[in-house]
């Protein structure tokens, strides 16, 4: 990506939001958000078949896995899935289900083994998947070994962010981000380590938690102490992009940012970034569940996981340069405790929010322009489902493919 050519146009979008008396001319009043989607079990079922098992999930970071042998297993979205680095060096991803009787050929949640044996039965797999011995095989007649390794799911990874998809069919990983992954280019994500975790049991549905982050519209009311002082929602800069991505680039005020330039950072930035990424927040939404609002001296990937229909696991882990001095160790602790601040203060919402559509308190969702990165989600997820099997009174009306950003000329 040209960092300044991309810069440019960024500050003209936020430049346009300043100036803006009302909406765009031919942008299209956004339909209701039925509120069902958010309680529905059917519509929660839909998208457990669906979305979770059709759609690429970011799992971890290839640095996660060491040398062969090396494995961590993953159930956030139901089925049991085995991430092992092979005897090749390449990672690949297998359900950790023994072609047996279905027993998880491992136990713990990560480690390290030569071979993967069933807890069952003791059947064994290389670390390809392929099976290589079966206990008392006289006992078996026809039984085809070449036939009965472990059931492959797709694991790709880009820039160091290892992605799986249950789908076969699905287009590559690097295809599905487009010009997400394009613009994280410029992060040098493969050099960047983890500094530290989080994890929030959030009783709401995993909608409502992503809808939080998709504008800057609460920010005065929410973050008064916090993120209000730093970011002027008034030029927040969105783009929507194919399979229900999207951008949103908002101006820090310019007090905010004289006070970072007069503030030592005892954190190391991350080399080469354009301006932009000081004087602004850029947050990406990588569909259906990852949200990241990037800083010079990194940033949290938050991933929101559906427990039930009411139920979410807000999961976040900070990334930045590899730098684990104890001093730096110690100045990404005290960062982490300030965005717990803004976190908690998103979070007091989510519940109460979920009671009100659960009730039918509320029956539809207004939305305005500043919030159509929201539709936008809601949009890819019926594409995604198909609309013919969803229950029409829950539907949302597609209409924005004209504004995604290949379709525009700004």
């Amino acid at each position: 990506m040209n960092q300044a050519v991309w810069a440019k146009r960024i500050h003209a979008q936020m430049e346009y939001e300043w100036q803006r008396k009302e909406p765009p001319k031919d942008f299209p009043a956004l339909a209701p958000i039925p509120t069902g989607r958010y309680s529905d079990p059917a519509f929660h079922a839909l998208e457990r078949e669906h979305i979770w098992k059709k759609t690429w999930l970011l799992v971890g970071r290839d640095e996660d896995f060491g040398g062969p042998g090396h494995f961590r297993t993953f159930d956030r979205t139901v089925s049991p899935l085995l991430l092992v680095r092979g005897h090749d060096e390449v990672l690949r991803a297998f359900f950790n289900t023994c072609q047996h009787r279905g027993a998880p050929v491992v136990r713990d949640a990560c480690g390290a083994a030569k071979r993967l044996r069933c807890q069952y039965h003791s059947w064994t797999y290389d670390l390809d998947g392929t099976l290589v011995a079966v206990p008392d095989r006289r006992d078996f007649t026809d039984l085809d070994e070449s036939k009965r390794g472990l059931k492959p799911v797709r694991c790709e990874v880009y820039d160091g962010w290892v992605f799986v998809n249950e789908d076969p069919a699905a287009p590559p990983l690097r295809e599905w981000l487009g010009p997400v992954a394009e613009e994280w280019s410029a992060l040098g994500g493969a050099g960047l380590r983890a500094h530290g975790s989080r994890i929030e049991r959030v009783h709401a549905n995993w909608k409502i938690c992503v809808d939080a982050f998709l504008e800057t519209y609460h920010v005065r009311t929410i973050h008064p102490a916090s993120v209000s002082k730093l970011l002027d929602h008034r030029g927040a800069a969105m783009g929507l992009f194919e399979n229900g991505h999207s951008r949103m680039v908002t101006p820090k005020w310019e007090e905010a940012i004289e006070r970072e330039r007069n503030h030592v950072m005892p954190l190391p930035v991350i080399p080469g970034l354009d301006p932009i990424f000081s004087d602004t927040n850029a947050a990406y939404s990588v569909f259906p569940n990852l949200i990241t609002p990037l800083d010079t001296i990194g940033f949290p990937f938050i991933r929101f996981w559906p427990i039930d229909e009411q139920t979410t696991d807000a999961e976040w882990t900070f990334y930045g340069p590899a730098d684990e001095t104890p001093r730096v160790q110690q100045a990404w602790e005290k960062y982490l405790q300030v965005f717990d601040v803004v976190m908690n203060e998103d979070f007091m919402n989510l519940a109460p929010m979920q009671r009100s559509v659960a009730s039918g308190a509320l029956e539809s969702i207004p939305l305005n322009y500043q919030e159509r990165r929201i539709y936008h989600l809601h949009e890819e997820i019926d594409r995604v489902i198909g609309p013919e099997k969803i229950d029409p009174q829950l539907r949302v009306k597609p209409c924005l493919e004209p504004f995604w950003e290949k379709n525009q000329s700004i």
